[in-house]
């Protein structure tokens, strides 16, 4: 992180070494005295003119790059700090887990079959596929989101979502028979009732995913908000 700082420091001070200057070149009036019975000349006078700043292909790269480092230099700062708490979690999970010489965790599998619950449950919701989401979620998990669908079935509500995304997920937690996944993702999210759009969400959200082991199989078992963890 300081490392980050110490490279924004040095972009915005070229930021501002390539900006416009301009600059005046100093005149003043001179006088001369004529010979033989003392005369005084007149004092002559130049003005002086600002030196135009000149637009250059090299100005413009530079001036491109700058900007392209400086918008990075802030698009990463604001993604790790909507990171950081995950990232502490992740990194507190991996010390008790060497801690304890745990050899079988494979985190990059992990990571693997929660992307692939995380498409699927969203589309099985989107189609309001039960058959799916009964694949996919604790016993519990599924009648509470049945009872949910069945009420706004009959409220005449409808949840479509569209271009779904995931953008980052980190295993947080591992216990004996469970695990906690950050889930950070993005998609257009429109509540419709009737033939009225009640709400349109298309910003990134994150949640924590709690996944158990039944059986062998792993089912989603709980959600929680950002700020319920």
């Amino acid at each position: 992180m300081k490392k980050l700082i110490r490279c924004l420091f040095i972009v915005c001070i070229l930021c501002f070494s390539i900006s416009p200057v301009y600059a005046r070149a100093g005149g003043g009036g001179g006088g001369s005295s004529g010979g033989g019975g003392g005369g005084s000349g007149s004092p002559s006078h130049h003005s002086s003119s600002p030196v135009r700043y000149v637009d250059t292909p090299e100005r413009r790269i530079a001036s491109l790059i700058t900007f392209s480092f400086i918008s990075y230099g802030f698009s990463y700062m604001k993604k790790y700090r909507r990171r950081y708490k995950a990232i502490s979690m992740h990194k507190d999970m991996k010390r008790g887990l060497a801690e304890k010489n745990n050899s079988s965790f494979d985190e990059k599998k992990m990571n693997e079959v929660v992307a692939d619950y995380y498409y699927t449950i969203q589309n099985a919701w989107n189609d309001r596929d039960m058959d799916i989401l009964k694949q996919c979620l604790s016993q519990s998990l599924y009648d509470q989101w049945e009872t949910k669908l069945n009420w706004w079935e009959y409220e005449g509500i409808r949840n479509e979502l569209s271009d779904i995304r995931l953008l980052k997920t980190m295993v947080v937690e591992v216990g004996d028979d469970y695990f906690w996944s950050y889930i950070e993702g993005k998609m257009r999210d429109r509540m419709i009732k009737g033939n009225e759009v009640t709400q349109d969400n298309k910003g990134i959200f994150i949640e924590y995913w709690r996944f158990i082991v039944e059986d062998d199989r792993i089912y989603l078992d709980e959600i929680r908000q950002e700020d319920e963890v």
